[in-house]
């Protein structure tokens, strides 16, 4: 018994330790019939087939999995495989990618690895020959051969082309030949489009050109002029319109030759029939002349006959972007001179002009000189007239006039962009329209054109050149544009007054010469604020203070530094802040014009507290009753006569004195001081050149309206 008890013991030892043999022998019952476990194996297998798969792109393959334990799949990038798991024996999908370009299947069991190379297949050799085709206009087909080693694809083009039918076949493996098949194409330009051809990874392109249908091209021009002798040196260039037997729109330019028709130079094309020379051509010279009729399809240019004249030994017309210098007289009038010595430049131009108005003699030197004329008759200007030089400056509008904003009660934009009517001038001077007499322009033109004349070659320059467009159109409009950099210096404000050259006769503040010597003269040159009045009975606001600071100390606008007023506080003379020909102080004490009030040789002009400025009607003030800045009178008030002074003054490098102004001051009566114009009978006009005032200089801070 104890001998049985002990291999029993060992029995359980053994079965415990995982020795089923020896358990099964030592233990067995000597054969009986019960259920045998089943062995573990001792070895792991783990195969695939095939080892090596080739994929294009898009394509699937297999590979086989033998095995006795469980494995995962993994695969590179570009490749994805299914399914990624499994025991025993399987096969695995493998799928390459559009852009798969190689890699590897990685196949993991119990402790072995096993991979599968993947790469992609080799690109078959492809050409298209020829590599271009064209077909005619008319409806018909086109061929061309495809050599490859695979299969292949055509892709048509997207979209579509009307013309192009079909390409056929559109896919195959080898050579072909492909059948290209267009309508009937009717444009008389040529259009191209292309085709893919693609095998694999390789591409080629095909080129289809169709043909432009038939132009006829138009008749050509005749009855040229001029001819003969004593031609312009700016002249007009005349002919007999082509016609086009296709209805096509015809253009014609102007050839030019003076060696015989060696060399030819053109004018700029038009479809008129006729057009100026904006260049001058060489005086007393011959140049042979032909006109090129142009359809603007291939094929559709016919010249005409050369002609041949000659031009005269004088020249009678602006040139665009030509200038002339003019100093003016006692009385106003321009002489134009070479050269001059005074200081204080002027530029004038027009806007709405076209060539055939600058003439010598015409529209455009008849309006510009009563412009320069009407300003020097009216003081200071009169009297510092020998202070001024003054630059005339041509610039050609392609058509006559002026854009309006809009045509309706209320005033529109002054964007020529945003013009209900347009007009294609040089400058884009364009009116708000209605009520208003707001103008705007192409400031970047203007100085362009300023640039032209001599040393006007930094903005230092012609910041201290006030320009003036006078514009070719009937209307009582007009406004001055200021635009500054603190960068400029002092007095250095770009100002561009902008009139019209003529006036309806309903207009009730005077013609075009009044007009401008409120815009050029007062806003333009004297740096003038506005004196009428919109709103009786409405506080100048406060919030309008901090924008016309700016203007004020860093533009001089509306200011001057030189004009002392007495500080009652410290029985002094003081000149510490800015002055203007308006006022925020509520008393004559402390106005701006007080030096002037106390004179009796200014007792004419009633230089008092006169309610309303900046068209507010309540808390701010001017000195006179009527002025040029009020109602286009001709007279400035003493106050801006003196800043008009100063101005000239400091340009000329001189230093303004009141003593020296007085000594020469003649308008000292206001012949309209007893008028009450306070008011205009207009819709409010925004102008450019209108702000706030911020300083009581009288109390040397800021004059809060109650």
């Amino acid at each position: 018994m104890r001998t049985i008890v002990r291999i029993h013991r060992l029995c359980a030892m053994l079965v415990a330790s995982g020795i089923i043999s020896l358990a099964a022998t030592s233990c067995g019952g000597g054969g009986g019939k019960g259920d045998k476990p089943t062995p573990t194996p001792t070895t792991e297998t783990l195969s695939v087939s095939p080892s090596t798969l080739t994929l294009a792109g898009g394509a699937s393959g297999t590979i086989n999995i033998t095995s006795n334990v469980a494995w995962t799949v993994s695969a590179s990038t570009g490749y994805t495989v299914s399914p990624a798991s499994g025991s025993n024996n399987g096969t695995v999908k493998v799928t390459a990618s559009a852009s798969a370009a190689g890699g590897t299947v990685t196949v993991k069991g119990k402790s072995k690895t096993v991979s599968v190379t993947v790469s992609a297949p080799s690109a078959a050799t492809i050409t298209v020959s020829p590599e271009s085709i064209s077909i005619p206009a008319a409806a018909g087909n086109g061929t061309f051969t495809i050599n490859c080693s695979g299969a292949w694809t055509i892709t048509l083009p997207s979209p579509k082309p009307a013309w192009l039918s079909s390409v056929t076949p559109s896919s195959g493996t080898g050579n072909a030949t492909v059948s290209v098949n267009t309508a009937k194409y009717t444009e008389k330009v040529k259009a191209q489009t292309f085709l893919t051809i693609k095998s694999g990874t390789n591409t080629k392109y095909l080129t289809i050109t169709k043909e432009a249908a038939t132009n006829t091209p138009p008749t050509k021009p005749t009855g040229l002029k001029p001819t003969g002798s004593g031609v312009e040196t700016i002249t007009t260039f005349s002919w007999t319109a082509s016609t086009d037997p296709d209805g096509d729109k015809i253009k014609y330019t102007v050839m030019l030759s003076k060696d015989g028709g060696a060399n030819w130079t053109s004018l700029e094309a038009t479809e008129k029939t006729s057009i100026m020379n904006k260049t001058e051509l060489e005086k007393s010279t011959t140049y042979q002349y032909k006109v090129v009729a142009d359809d603007g399809y291939e094929g559709g240019k016919t010249e005409s006959d050369v002609v041949t004249f000659t031009t005269t030994s004088t020249k009678t017309y602006w040139a665009d972007g030509e200038y002339k210098l003019y100093e003016v007289g006692p009385d106003g009038t321009p002489t134009e001179v070479s050269s001059t010595s005074r200081p204080f430049k002027l530029i004038y131009t027009g806007d709405g002009y076209t060539q055939d108005l600058f003439n010598y003699g015409g529209q455009f030197d008849q309006e510009v000189q009563k412009g320069i004329k009407a300003l020097f008759q009216i003081e200071p200007y009169k009297h510092y007239y020998s202070y001024f030089a003054i630059y005339v400056i041509a610039a050609y509008s392609n058509e006559a006039g002026m854009s309006i904003g809009s045509t309706g009660s209320t005033p529109g934009s002054t964007s020529w962009d945003e013009a209900a009517v347009k007009v294609d001038t040089k400058f884009k001077c364009t009116w708000a329209g209605g009520n208003s007499t707001g103008i705007g322009c192409n400031s970047t033109t203007v100085l362009e054109y300023a640039g032209k004349i001599p040393g006007m070659t930094s903005m230092a320059a012609i910041t201290s050149s006030p320009i003036s467009i006078i514009i070719n159109a009937d209307q009582y409009a007009g406004t001055n544009s200021w635009s500054f950099n603190s960068s400029w210096g002092g007095w250095k404000v770009l100002s561009i007054a902008m009139t019209p050259a003529r006036h309806p006769a309903s207009s009730s503040y005077g013609g075009f010469e009044y007009t401008l010597r409120h815009e050029f003269g007062g806003h333009g040159i004297g740096l003038l604020g506005d004196e009428y009045v919109y709103y009786n009975t409405t506080a100048y606001p406060q919030s309008n203070e901090g924008t016309f600071r700016i203007w004020q100390d860093q533009a001089g606008c509306y200011s001057n530094t030189y004009l002392p007023n007495w500080d009652t506080a410290n029985n002094a003379w003081y000149s510490d802040y800015d002055h203007c020909n308006i006022g925020l102080t509520p008393t004559v004490e402390g106005a701006n014009w007080k030096t002037f009030a106390d004179q009796s040789k200014y007792s004419g002009c009633n230089i008092n507290l006169h309610k309303g400025a900046l068209m507010y009607g309540v808390g701010i003030y001017r000195s006179e009753n009527n002025s040029c800045m009020i109602n286009n009178v001709t007279h400035y008030n003493t106050i801006s006569r003196w800043k008009i002074y100063c101005r000239i003054k400091i340009t000329a490098g001189e230093t303004p004195t009141v003593e020296d102004f007085m000594s020469i001051d003649t308008d000292v009566i206001n012949p309209y001081a007893s008028a009450a114009p306070s008011t205009k009978g207009a819709t409010p006009d925004k102008r450019r050149c209108e702000g706030p005032l911020l300083m009581d200089p009288y109390h040397k801070k800021p004059y809060f309206l109650k």
